[in-house]
């Protein structure tokens, strides 16, 4: 049966010898049109195209496959019908070489076939996101530590005003910030050149000499447009029936004095209208002539009047704070550091660059740069198309791009130089929806969308089609989509007007069916916390709740469409939708899975964290030193090893005075119980076969020996999600591979790459699976959900707040703009943000907030038949009126904090195509949680009872023990779960306020001169407290060091045995170790070794209420972790031990920097040992002391 296409798609498909924008909105079919486009092109009875001379770029490798894999069975189908044409299957044997890929295969495509004109080696490889960021943080660490050496007065500014500590900490941050955000244009080192551009001002400058004012000056009418709209609002309501008629004379006033302003020319003149506000007071309720004025009415204008007067004064205080003479003098005080920023980055680009040549390989922007400069030159300033790109643009006949919305202006530029418009040949073909540009955190670039739809639209230039009949969706679907997004989306705010033209129109086909009604559901935050001392709910919680309750309800009642007939809903057919997958996804499995509904959710974060992968982890840190306390405990209660908490305390409690370790290995030469003894001393014996095996094997060849000979690989395939469990362990496998390849060998050095991973937060994501769990209901992220399609979905989290920490950086970057940064006042201990920061800041929250927008649409679309929006408000916006306007306005959009600030006031007031319910939390609890966990619990006990027929009671104990165990605590979430000591050390010496003029505290500015080790001075301080810290954590304190050539000898066997490189041993000056072993604190840890009571190097996490870390919630539960240099015990008491290297001579200041973080390592130890902390001292290197905190 032939496709019946509508006019618009047609006119998509056989357009020729034009450039094309298709405009397609969800689900309008583009991807079919797209395939078509091609056959008709291939198959063309008068001008036919040879398949590999059309290149089509896709988003993902799977788009660019199917696409392939149909158009291949269309060809094979033509051919059938038609056996003796030999042209198609000349097609069908060239389709296997032509260019159907992702524009970073093409990439790759034309760097492979021309490497040697930019003197590129052939045998690169692409290196993986690990390893590429261990790799740019090594690098920026060197280029800071060099600076640092070469003392240049204008950097050492720059690190006072905007580093941390006494080593630029945080500088390396700013430079790979800046390094990442410029690698998303064509010409990154002319941009980083140029990015310090709106600073340099001459000294008498004033608003006309800033190049930002125009842009200024149009958000600042824009904004005063709306509060004109606003008055004028008031007035209509003044003059309605009951209206408080004696307001309008006031209101009149107000409107005069915002129409004067939208008449100002100038910066200046606006300033002054600002700076002289004077509005007249209303009347006085009590007056006779308000006599008759509705109270309510009277109270909406003066609270119209009154957010109109707040407004102006931000507007105020935001650019006319200041006299423009100290804001101007500030932009140029600021120059030097921009300027100084920009130069470390072009640096450090150069010095990658060099680490990549020297490695061979390629990162994933180099491979659009290096084809870029394959295909173009560059010539006054602006790049040109090369002689290579002439030969591919005689070659292909058309250059087709799907998702051009999601483009970014390298891949603009790649494509533009091919493309046939210097032999006047329009061959672009581009189908994408702005409104489902929702990649910008990847530097995607809507306006290159935008910027041809509103050239193309009267065809001049090029030709637009828009395709916005939706294939997909029941109307009850698409109703309130087009309600809400007619309201919500505008030009200034989402690139675009939706209007009649842009709202989707059904063109499915679905049985009639009741119960399809879109539905937003409810929660009062008011309630919840009512009710969360009963139910211990959070809030993502209590809102899971929400669903699955929703869910049991559809299960018993709904339906599905399946090949034009109506079915059961089945779990299967259910997403649930998050913004965001952390904090979220964990805890909505759990729920669902706890109330007897399967879940699944495939994380992108969280992949060291998952069971599977710690529990490995844990057991190779055991392997590679079996004094770790905590990897050895995790190990022994673990899969390989097997032991129970009790068994665990048992063994502690038989050798109370040892430490954990050392009480293990006790215990399994001489413990009281027998069996528990043999299982003890069975995995120690273990332990060393594998430690011996480790001098010999490789990573992959250890790990999968471990997982094969423990049966770990059955272990956790046993448990709930084995499958993913399964294909993570593969991965970790996988990796350590991958890392032999291009790396160290061996044990030690994996694991610290493993730990550098960490640190730095690179996460792999959990490994992806070949396919979903059809029976089950899936959880994912909205930005993983594009393209796909379900029958029914849930979009959670309307109520949660936007991501708003963009705007709080140190560093704020823009693409027309450059650079912001604060000016700082190094003499007054002054710092705030410059007019340039002002201005970005705010331009990257009106961007950020337009891809809300555009994330919401693609969520609402994603539905089929049935669309759950569901969330959390305060009681002030569940009880909010809809809007009466057509749109929102401007002020209303920008203002959001939220899906639900938007979609509150955009529903209709009477006949909305959402059906809007507030759901009691007191009747979720009372009435149906306690009935579905027992359902859950029988579900569970029948399965026992297939699993286990004898009824062997232990036996189920002991599964469910082993496969059941979990973290306490583990789903506890709060805004920010985790902190390392280094980070609530720094939020305590520097809190930022960007508002206004901050006075910061003496200790966070401190001149960043380092001083260098005695026989080396190229050595940093960076580098310095590295080797000696790793120098410590490696000593044999058992050793005779009375002398410094024993002290010497030392160091030497740990260069030789190679736990430690020669550069950190050459770092170390010999002197400073002997020093310190014979200091008495020295000779107290060589007495804590020699007794088993000395532990070094001991990482830690502890879980605190919020209240007492960031002053946040005290009922959400915080974790800290950090790693501990050394504590020793003493009379069954504990002493921590701090090393540090920093130039500071002043045992004061040295205390006073690090105080906050030894009471953070004193309040860990004492919550893991139940021991009592009785003393926290520094040893300074520097100064050879020790400090008693």
């Amino acid at each position: 049966m032939s496709v019946v296409w509508t006019e618009d798609q047609k006119k998509a498909i056989d357009t020729r010898e034009k450039n094309l924008l298709v405009s397609a909105a969800a689900g309008s079919g583009k991807t079919a049109v797209l395939v078509e486009r091609i056959l008709s092109l291939i198959t063309d009875p008068e001008h036919p195209v040879d398949a590999d001379r059309l290149l089509v770029t896709t988003f993902t490798k799977a788009a660019a496959s199917q696409m392939r894999e149909r158009i291949g069975k269309a060809l094979a189908e033509r051919i059938l019908e038609d056996p003796g044409n030999e042209w198609l299957q000349r097609q069908e044997a060239l389709l296997s070489r032509a260019q159907i890929t992702t524009i970073h295969g093409f990439c790759l495509y034309v760097i492979r076939n021309y490497f040697h004109t930019i003197d590129l080696n052939p045998s690169f490889r692409i290196a993986d996101e690990g390893e590429m960021r261990l790799l740019k943080q090594d690098t920026a660490q060197k280029v800071v530590e060099e600076a640092c050496a070469a003392k240049d007065p204008d950097f050492l500014r720059f690190a006072e005003s905007y580093g941390s500590g006494n080593r630029g900490s945080g500088l390396e941050e700013l430079i790979l910030q800046l390094y990442e955000y410029a690698q998303a244009h064509p010409q990154p080192e002319k941009w980083l050149k140029d990015c310090a551009a709106l600073y340099e001002l001459p000294k008498d400058a004033s608003w006309e000499d800033f190049r930002g004012t125009k842009e200024i000056m149009e958000e600042l009418k824009r904004t005063v447009s709306d509060c004109r709209d606003k008055i004028f609002l008031a007035e209509e309501m003044a003059r309605a029936p009951y209206g408080p008629l004696p307001y309008i004379e006031v209101l009149r006033s107000d409107a005069a004095l915002l129409e004067e302003m939208l008449r100002c020319g100038s910066m200046e003149s606006f300033g002054e209208l600002l700076a002289d506000l004077k509005f007249q007071r209303l009347p006085s309720r009590r007056s006779k002539a308000m006599a008759d004025a509705d109270e309510g009415i009277c109270g909406r204008i003066m609270e119209i009047r009154n957010d109109m007067k707040d407004i102006l004064k931000s507007l105020k205080n935001q650019y006319f704070q200041l006299p423009s003479e100290t804001v101007f003098h500030q932009m140029r005080e600021t120059a030097q550091n921009a300027r100084c920023l920009a130069d470390l980055t072009l640096q450090f680009t150069e010095r990658l660059g060099e680490e990549k040549r020297r490695k061979n390989i390629l990162d994933f922007s180099d491979q659009e740069h290096f084809a870029l400069k394959i295909l173009t030159r560059e010539e006054e300033g602006k790049l040109v198309p090369s002689g290579t790109a002439d030969v591919f643009s005689k070659y292909f006949a058309e250059i087709m791009v799907d998702e051009y919305q999601d483009s970014n202006l390298v891949q603009e530029a790649i494509l533009e130089s091919i493309s046939g418009s210097r032999q006047g040949r329009d061959n672009r073909f581009m189908v994408g929806d702005v409104k489902q540009s929702i990649y910008r955190f990847r530097q995607a670039e809507p306006g290159l969308f935008l910027e041809k739809y509103h050239d193309y639209q009267d065809g001049k230039t090029g030709v637009r089609i828009d395709l916005h009949q939706n294939f997909r969706s029941r109307g009850e679907v698409l109703g309130p989509v087009n309600e809400i997004f007619r309201k919500i989306m505008r030009r200034e705010l989402g690139g675009i007007d939706y209007g009649e033209a842009e709202a989707l129109r059904m063109g499915a086909s679905y049985p009639d069916q009741e119960g399809c009604r879109a539905e937003l559901l409810l929660l009062s935050q008011e309630e919840w916390e009512e009710t969360r001392q009963e139910s211990r709910w959070t809030k993502q919680e209590a809102e899971a709740h929400l669903i699955a309750a929703r869910i049991r309800e559809l299960l018993k009642t709904g339906t599905v469409t399946e090949d034009g007939e109506l079915r059961p809903a089945r779990c299967g057919d259910i997403v649930i939708l998050l913004r965001t997958m952390a904090g979220w996804s964990e805890t909505f499995v759990r729920v669902l899975q706890e109330e007897g509904i399967p879940a699944s959710a495939q994380s992108r974060e969280g992949y060291f964290q998952t069971v599977e992968v710690e529990g490995l982890l844990s057991y190779l840190r055991v392997l590679d030193n079996p004094t770790q306390e905590i990897p050895l405990a995790a190990a022994l209660h673990g899969s390989i090893g097997g032991f129970s908490s009790e068994e665990l305390a048992k063994i502690k409690a038989a050798y109370p005075e040892k430490r954990f370790c050392a009480a293990c290995a006790l215990y399994a030469s001489k413990g009281p119980d027998a069996n528990l003894k043999e299982r003890l001393a069975d995995f120690f014996s273990r332990v060393e076969e594998y430690r011996r095996r480790a001098g010999c094997t490789s990573i992959h060849e250890l790990l999968w020996q471990i997982v094969e000979e423990t049966g770990y690989m059955d272990e956790m395939r046993a448990l709930p999600g084995g499958e993913q469990r399964i294909a993570n362990v593969e991965m970790l496998l996988q990796k350590a591979q991958d890392y032999e390849k291009i790396s160290y060998h061996g044990l030690f050095h994996f694991i610290r790459y493993i730990e550098k991973m960490q640190k730095y937060q690179v996460d792999f994501g959990e490994a992806p699976l070949s396919g979903a769990d059809g029976g089950s209901v899936q959880i994912m992220s909205i930005h993983h959900s594009k393209g796909l399609e379900f029958p029914v979905v849930f979009a959670a989290g309307m109520g949660k707040s936007f991501n708003r920490q963009e705007s709080r950086d140190k560093l704020v970057c823009h693409s027309r703009y450059g650079i912001g940064l604060d000016y700082v006042d190094l003499e007054h201990r002054m710092r705030r943000a410059t007019l340039v920061k002002q201005m970005i800041r705010r331009q990257n929250l009106l961007d950020n907030l337009g891809e809300e927008l555009r994330i919401l649409y693609v969520a609402m679309t994603r539905a089929k038949e049935k669309l759950i929006l569901t969330g959390m408000a305060g009681e002030k916006l569940l009880q909010a009126e809809p809007s009466p306007e057509e749109k929102l306005s401007y002020l209303e959009l920008s203002g959001a904090d939220s899906y639900l600030d938007w979609i509150m006031p955009a529903l209709k007031a009477e006949g909305s195509a959402l059906e809007r319910r507030q759901v009691s939390l007191k009747e979720l609890l009372a009435g149906e949680v306690g009935i579905r966990v027992q359902d859950a619990l029988s579900r569970e006990e029948m399965e026992r009872r297939v699993l286990f027929p004898s009824g062997d009671q232990r036996l189920d104990a002991e599964v469910d023990r082993r496969l059941s165990w979990k973290y306490l605590w583990a789903d506890e979430k709060t805004s920010r779960q985790k902190y390392s000591v280094t980070e609530l050390k720094k939020l305590r010496m520097e809190e930022e306020s960007d508002a206004a003029e901050e006075m910061f505290p003496e200790s966070d500015v401190i001149p960043l001169i380092p001083q260098f080790i005695e026989k080396q001075e190229e050595k940093t301080g960076a580098a310095r407290g590295t080797a000696y810290h790793a120098v410590m954590e490696c000593v044999d304190f058992g050793k005779d060091m009375e002398t410094e050539e024993q002290a010497g000898q030392v160091l030497e066997e740990l260069a030789g045995s190679g736990r430690l490189e020669r550069q950190d041993i050459d770092a170390v000056n010999v002197r400073d170790l002997l020093k310190f072993i014979q200091s008495p604190l020295g000779k107290r840890m060589q007495d804590a070794a020699r007794r088993g009571n000395l532990y070094r190097e001991q990482p830690f996490v502890i879980g605190l209420p919020g209240d007492q870390v960031d002053g946040s919630d005290p009922e959400e539960l915080v974790l800290i972790q950090g790693i501990i240099d050394a504590f020793f015990y003493e009379e069954d008491e504990i002493v921590i031990v701090d090393y540090k290297t920093d130039r500071i001579f002043r045992a004061e200041e040295l205390a006073g920097r690090y105080r906050a973080q030894l009471q953070y390592y004193g309040k860990a130890l004492e919550m893991m040992t139940g021991k009592k902390v009785r003393e926290k001292v520094i040893y300074s290197f520097t100064m050879g002391k020790v400090i008693v905190l």
